[in-house]
């Protein structure tokens, strides 16, 4: 290590299995990093959802960047050959462009390119070091390394499942269909925003055209979003992920204004885009939903990324906006085949509602939902099952200390255990319409689920007028009424979900049952009695 530069806590990089550098990179190419610095004073433990939520004004002024620092960051790498192209204290962001070679020298690392049967990337192996000067100030540095950090949900495989979209089959759903089968409560969306984060595809609105009419609702409003430059209109075989979160949407909350945030799928487009939907003050959105994710514990996340997004997500319970994110398709393994179980980030942040997946046994049927699994659980193998389990890297929240439920993972942390709800995310004994690309097809997954329980908290919101949002929900559901010790919320608002499991791995998975279980949450929501028995205010 060079003299005046000390090691980055939590920058570790190890190269993903299967890669193989191909050389170094390119010394003479510009590239952008985003360095998340210390807050002004540390965010508040919660223990539960806020008693009262701040604005992101006073979130900014009490829990951002100091612009002291702001300033002394940007002088510090001036002198080292980079440039500021964008600082931000509320984010606590400070973005700098430079050459690869002053990169490496600035952060004493070295650059190389690699073969990757997933995707080629730029990357590195080792720690960032940091100038000593803002040691302490700097907590985070990323973009350096570009691997994929997100694995999109792949779309079924369901031949002769795909048509003209000009008619649905009677066995598909469209969202109203499913708002009537979970009691939502009434109501439009109007004057409310659903925020979606999208890290490839693209927004086409003749497919959400097409999607409206045979869904019988009106066209919303949608806003795509650009928040690092990353297209927003790709058809990179990403664009049914981002159709699909839409339309479930649209299908619910027509009057709704839907923002859908792109960025690239790497650590830094994860920050960036969080960063950019919690604190859009211009759109304000009340819930947002994410349908993309990666297993905690894999070769691919840092310390450093999955402690900023899990900072950003409690400043969203912070400022009273809804988090509602994927718990994963692919069962207990969340598709690792080292054999353990291991659950799916962001949805392991005890600071969002982690939404499982169901299959609905008989369309309008009564009979209650049972645990999503398909074939043996893997999409891989064209099958498909609910993520679920308890979290390797996040401690078990306090909210969360009478679940009982133990990893089945040997020698194992108390972690936080999840789903915390879960839907529909069978795509083919309960699918839901999708159209893309011009075509209608059958289709499912968490992917499908997040955005109709979003869809939800957004009828709620609604439902309790304004400067009464839902907030942070996750805690509410282990409470009993009023943040007693008595019936959770989870049981009153919910529908239990008693049958099914989630076994991928070969240490073992987890079953439903009677009460919380770590395959579907609370079970499934009963939107009018979970409404009626939420908080006031």
């Amino acid at each position: 290590m060079a003299v005046g530069h000390v090691i980055l806590p939590g920058s570790d990089r190890v190269a993903l299995a299967g890669a193989r550098a191909t050389g170094r990179a390119n010394a003479n190419a510009t590239i952008e990093v985003t360095l998340k610095l210390r807050r002004i004073a540390p965010l508040p433990v919660l223990t539960g959802r806020p008693a009262a939520t701040i604005t992101r004004k006073t979130l900014a002024a009490k829990y951002g960047a100091s612009p002291k620092d702001i300033a002394k960051v940007s002088a510090v790498f001036k002198r080292l050959g980079l440039t500021t192209v964008h600082s931000d204290a509320a984010t606590r962001t400070v973005r700098l462009s430079g050459t690869v070679a002053a990169m490496e020298a600035a952060f004493l690392v070295r650059l190389f390119d690699y073969a990757h049967p997933g995707g080629d990337y730029r990357g590195r192996v080792g720690p960032i070091h940091l100038p000593v000067a803002v040691q302490g100030v700097v907590e985070g540095v990323f973009g350096l390394d570009n691997r994929r950090v997100v694995r999109q949900r792949p779309q079924p495989v369901g031949g002769g499942r795909t048509r003209a979209a000009t008619t649905v089959p009677s066995s598909w759903y469209i969202p109203s269909e499913l708002a009537t089968h979970y009691n939502f409560p009434p109501g439009d969306g109007t004057g409310q925003t659903v925020g979606i984060l999208e890290f490839g595809g693209g927004y086409f609105p003749a497919d959400l055209q097409q999607f409206c009419a045979l869904a019988g609702v009106s066209v919303p409003k949608v806003k795509a979003i650009s928040t690092d430059g990353t297209s927003t209109s790709a058809h990179d075989g990403a664009e049914g992920e981002v159709m699909l979160d839409i339309e479930v949407v649209a299908g619910i909350c027509p009057k709704a204004t839907i923002v859908a945030y792109f960025a690239d799928f790497t650590e830094q487009g994860w920050i960036t885009a969080i960063d950019a939907a919690v604190h859009d003050a211009t759109n304000d959105p009340g819930v947002v939903s994410a349908s993309w994710g990666y297993a905690e514990d894999a070769d691919i996340w840092t310390a450093a990324a999955m402690t900023q997004v899990n900072d950003t997500l409690q400043d969203a319970a912070m400022i009273g906006v809804t988090v509602c994110i994927a718990a994963g398709d692919d069962g207990s393994s969340d598709a690792i085949a080292d054999g353990h179980a291991h659950v799916d980030f962001p949805g392991s942040s005890p600071y969002v509602l982690a939404v499982g997946g169901t299959t609905i046994p008989v369309k309008n049927g009564k009979q209650p939902d049972i645990a999503w699994k398909e074939g043996d659980g893997l999409r891989a193998d064209n099958g498909g099952s609910t993520g679920g389990g308890v979290s390797a890297v996040f401690p078990r929240p306090t909210w969360q200390s009478a679940i009982k439920i133990k990893s089945v993972n040997p020698g194992a942390i108390v972690g936080r255990v999840m789903p915390d709800v879960a839907a529909n995310a069978d795509w083919v004994a309960s699918p839901y319409l999708l159209v893309v690309d011009g075509q209608a097809q059958a289709n499912g997954g968490t992917s499908a689920a997040t955005p109709l329980c979003a869809s939800l908290v957004a009828l709620m919101n609604a439902a309790r007028g304004a400067g009464k949002r839902v907030g942070f929900l996750t805690p509410v559901l282990y409470q009993g009424k009023g943040g007693t010790s008595g019936t959770p919320l989870g049981t009153l608002g919910c529908t239990d979900v008693t049958s099914g499991e989630n076994k991928t791995d070969a240490i073992g998975g987890y079953h439903a049952g009677k009460g919380y279980d770590a395959v579907s949450g609370w079970g499934t929501p009963n939107g009018k009695k979970l409404l009626a028995a939420l908080p006031p205010g």
